[in-house]
């Protein structure tokens, strides 16, 4: 018999430098909440994707599901929770219950998460509209709706790109790192240079380590630009590092409803936890525990993301949480 499992695990566009987010991380202490923060308890928006991290960063995000899904990942961040507060979570399948489960909140006041739900069998899920709906205290706090989508009998074949035509001669072996990870989420977002055609570039104009530039109002590629000062004054891991912080960006641009990208807590999250990725699948943990300390326990090689996420809070005070 079929049964349906639903995981529950506990657990952008603002370009700063290390330095100025490594002060906020060392040295700040309690978040000040911006003007976009509710004081009450609330879940953020939903967003879809294929897999999910442990830390809960999206891996393949997307609007709608292909046919012959069979897992539907959620994520969402949440604020002025309270350990052991009544928490709901309801999937619906075209508007009718699908599967529910009641759960004890204790994933501390705020962060972000995620859950998921698929068949036990891996069974593929049935083309339609299916809603996820988080309830706090009995009341409904957030919703969101996603389609898989049925079969179509036709097959979209993807354009063929030559890699040394987009990416930077000197770039080769930083992208190399991602392509050859053993991470899904840094394997993602290598291959996202061919599959959309995305322009790794080296430039002696521009005053960051890394930025993702694109035309605003059009889902064009876009190139990940890195500095020629940065890339020969540290390491190979740390220029591929940045290269996924910047692919992360770029990935959230392509997947993004254009109304409303910008930069938010959420997606420097996303992209700063990718980089985190690259540095310890690299054994970079000296550049972590050098440089980013404050969310980074080297005795368990895990990234403390509750903490990560109120740095980035403070220090992206201008932007929305999500």
């Amino acid at each position: 018999m079929n049964r349906i499992i639903n995981n529950s695990l506990s657990n952008s566009l603002c370009f700063c430098t290390r330095l100025f987010i490594l002060l906020i991380i060392l040295f700040s202490g309690h978040c000040v909440s911006g003007e976009h923060t509710p004081s009450f308890a609330a879940f953020g928006e939903i967003s879809f994707s294929e897999g999910v991290t442990e830390e809960s960063v999206p891996i393949r995000p997307v609007l709608e599901y292909e046919p012959g899904t069979i897992k539907i990942c959620a994520v969402f961040p949440f604020m002025n929770m309270e350990d052991g507060m009544p928490v709901e979570i309801e999937w619906l399948y075209n508007d009718e219950w699908f599967y529910s489960t009641d759960e004890e909140w204790d994933e501390g006041e705020e962060g972000i998460t995620h859950r998921s739900i698929s068949w036990e069998n891996d069974r593929e899920l049935d083309p339609g509209i299916y809603t996820l709906r988080l309830f706090i205290n009995g009341q409904l706090a957030r919703s969101a709706d996603v389609e898989v989508l049925a079969p179509s009998g036709e097959e979209t074949q993807k354009p063929a790109r030559n890699l040394e035509d987009l990416i930077d001669p000197d770039l080769m072996r930083a992208w190399e790192i991602l392509a050859y990870a053993d991470n899904d989420l840094l394997n993602d977002l290598a291959m996202l240079v061919p599959d959309y055609g995305i322009e790794l570039r080296l430039t002696d104009d521009m005053t960051s380590n890394g930025q993702y530039v694109y035309v605003s109002g059009k889902k064009e590629p876009g190139k990940v630009y890195i500095s020629w000062d940065f890339s020969e004054k540290t390491c190979w891991e740390d220029v591929s590092a940045t290269i996924a912080h910047e692919l992360t960006h770029a990935v959230q641009h392509l997947t993004s409803d254009e109304g409303k990208f910008g930069c938010t807590v959420e997606r420097e999250y996303e992209a700063y936890m990718a980089k985190f990725y690259a540095l310890m699948e690299t054994g970079r943990t000296d550049i972590l525990i050098d440089s980013w300390s404050g969310v980074y326990n080297p005795r368990t090689g895990k990234i403390w993301k509750n903490e990560l996420w109120k740095a980035l809070k403070e220090a992206y005070a201008s932007c929305p949480e999500y």
